[in-house]
């Protein structure tokens, strides 16, 4: 299509000129024939023939003021349109206003403004990646925790920006929680950087959104947090694998598999000292508890272990959080379990009760972080 109409503006302006070739030659004709005829002696003219000439050259005088009119409005059209043109180019329009259209527009519009035309996409590209990007992390309260690769390509940046804002403000306050803590352990340095090949974790939106949030979040930013002993030995990374319908962490194997929201109390369990599992009744859905059986080996480090040494976990979070503090345990890194001591839920005036009734997520007082667990044998932690 395109094609064809540079053909037809093609055939249309060789039509112009051949019609300006012709009146050129015989305005050519008429000026060379003026010449001649006011050298003439007038008195061998005849007045009918006067008359002629002279009616024909008002005619004609007439017509040429008109085309000139034309040709004056046509040349003056066109220069100004072209001036029009350039003055409203997209790219010509500030970073600025451009900013804060794009700020107050959903996904979609900004998905139809990059439709519009290419020179209207190319000037949308950096303004997205570096001021829409970027107020995006800040919503999602990431800033300082999670940066995208500056080598990423257009389509993985409005990936990262939809992956930011589909959650809302604060929607990875887990996920950063967690990469905070990694980071006080020694397990990475913040900000961790996404890059096209996590961007490829998830092929679509819905593949993201089949996940719970944190898992499909945590399956961009986990291969950052590394397992690490001080003698440089790695024993993994914290990072979920996708394998079929079954989630793994560490490593890609049947036995580092975990289970989102596991049933509990446990079969062998039949009855719970709670009307209600508190890791059921507190669930989040963005977060769910789930299952694992990964154990420690000196010799090995981290191993699956038998299918019936399994821990259930208030929430995937809270795993990920226990499985980095048990490492820096078992390594020897300087941190230690406090012992193990029976104590009376009713002392205090039930402050010890309530601590265990109350949401497995609310931390204790002064503390940053909090895990719960509870074990195959019933130990709760």
């Amino acid at each position: 299509m395109a094609k064809a109409n540079q053909m037809s503006e093609m055939g249309t302006r060789d039509e112009m000129l051949k019609q300006i070739q012709g009146y050129q030659t015989n305005q050519a004709r008429v000026n060379s024939g003026i010449g001649r005829l006011t050298q003439m002696d007038t008195s061998a003219i005849t007045p009918l023939m006067v008359a002629n000439v002279t009616r024909q050259l008002a005619n004609e005088s007439a017509r040429l003021a008109q085309l000139a009119d034309s040709i004056d409005s046509t040349i003056a059209l066109t220069t100004h349109t072209r001036t029009q043109a350039r003055r409203l180019h997209v790219t010509d329009i500030p970073a600025g206003p451009m900013s804060i259209v794009l700020a107050f527009s959903d996904l979609t519009t900004v998905g139809r403004f990059k439709s519009t035309a290419r020179h209207f996409r190319n000037a949308l590209r950096p303004i997205i990646r570096n001021i829409r990007l970027r107020r995006a992390i800040e919503c999602a309260g990431v800033w300082a925790v999670v940066r995208f690769d500056d080598q990423l390509s257009h389509g993985d940046v409005m990936k990262a920006m939809w992956v930011m804002e589909e959650e809302g403000e604060a929607g990875w306050v887990e996920a950063a929680d967690t990469l905070r803590l990694s980071e006080h352990l020694g397990c990475c340095q913040l900000p961790v950087t996404v890059g096209a090949g996590d961007m490829q974790t998830h092929a679509s939106k819905a593949d993201f959104l089949a996940l719970p949030r944190f898992c499909a979040q945590w399956m961009l930013v986990g291969r950052n947090v590394v397992l690490r002993r001080r003698t440089g030995q790695q024993d993994g990374t914290l990072q979920l694998f996708r394998h079929n319908h079954e989630i793994r962490i560490i490593h890609n194997q049947p036995g580092f598999a975990i289970t989102l929201n596991p049933p509990l109390p446990h079969p062998n369990r039949p009855i719970h000292p709670f009307s209600q599992h508190p890791f059921q009744q507190h669930a989040k859905p963005h977060d769910p508890p789930v299952c694992q059986r990964i154990g420690w080996d000196d010799v090995v480090g981290l191993v699956a272990v038998g299918a019936h040494d399994w821990r259930a976990f208030s929430s995937a979070s809270s795993m990920l959080k226990r499985l980095m503090l048990n490492y820096r345990v078992m390594v020897g890194d300087g941190i230690s379990h406090s012992p193990i001591v029976a104590v009376d839920r009713s002392v205090c005036g039930g402050y010890l009760d309530r601590i265990v009734t109350q949401s497995p997520h609310t931390p204790l007082d002064e503390c940053s972080h909090v895990t719960a667990y509870e074990a195959v044998d019933g130990a709760c932690v």
